[in-house]
């Protein structure tokens, strides 16, 4: 399901940030995938978790809060867009469409 506040998709959302992590923050062998442990010290140092950060909130025109720069966050690809999405949500609260619908429900909607 497209969000009609990004014109994207979860999926997409989430490729971008996968995308972004391998060609600007990681150094080839080292390869990142959808639930791999990126605040582990083996993916990312501190100095790529920010830029991390600063790459989020400008692709996808979110204000990261401070309280919100913790782990549950930023631990994955997965939940990072699943930040993203309620964060989106969240700027724009009187949607009636959800970001965080998955795919199963969209389809049942039609």
């Amino acid at each position: 399901m497209t969000d009609h506040r990004t014109g994207l998709s979860p999926q997409e959302i989430e490729a971008r940030i996968l995308e972004f992590i391998q060609t600007e923050l990681l150094s080839p062998p080292v390869t990142a995938h959808r639930e791999d442990d990126l605040l582990s010290g083996e993916i990312l140092d501190s100095v790529a978790v920010l830029r991390l950060a600063t790459y989020v909130a400008e692709e996808f025109r979110i204000h990261i809060q401070p309280t919100d720069f913790v782990i549950e966050n930023f631990q994955n690809a997965v939940v990072l867009t699943e930040y993203v999405l309620r964060s989106i949500a969240s700027r724009d609260p009187g949607s009636t469409d959800s970001a965080l619908a998955s795919p199963e429900s969209a389809e049942t909607r039609g």
